[in-house]
């Protein structure tokens, strides 16, 4: 079982990448090696954070009478499979060539997917884990070791 502990440390590491990527793009002169570097090191722990998650958090867990974290869950489902898909798009999109052939529109393209990520993980650290703790799908702390 996870940890609430561990969840938020990712979603801090997540997010400071993030920010780290927000920030680089504010740059007139494209580093286009630092911000693929970025992305991909996002991506890497979006991947192995999100394979966590399904396990215990959007995994079929219904009772027969959904509670809060339920409705709660299917709603946040619904609103990530559209970022999702952005996300998808755009590491499509902006590969290291199209990122240093068109610096402006790529951090443009990167302010608008990171800020809808950020907010994501502030939601899911307010709401989801909160409501997840109280049902017992994860712990408050790490497990005491043996």
């Amino acid at each position: 079982m996870h940890d609430i502990e561990r969840l938020i440390q990712e979603h801090k590491a997540m997010d400071e990448l993030a920010q780290d990527l927000l920030v680089l793009v504010e740059c007139r002169d494209p580093r286009v090696e630092e911000a693929f570097s970025l992305i991909r090191r996002l991506s890497a722990c979006l991947d192995e954070h999100l394979a966590a998650e399904q396990g215990f958090l959007y995994a079929n867990h219904f009772a027969a009478a959904p509670g809060r974290l339920d409705e709660e869950v299917v709603a946040f489902e619904r609103a990530f499979a559209d970022l999702k898909e952005e996300w998808a798009l755009y590491l499509l999109e902006w590969t290291p060539e199209n990122i240093g052939v068109d610096w402006r529109n790529f951090a443009h393209a990167t302010g608008w997917v990171i800020r809808r990520l950020r907010e994501r993980i502030a939601q899911e650290n307010d709401i989801l884990y909160p409501l997840a703790l109280q049902q017992g799908r994860i712990r408050l702390r790490p497990a005491a070791r043996a």
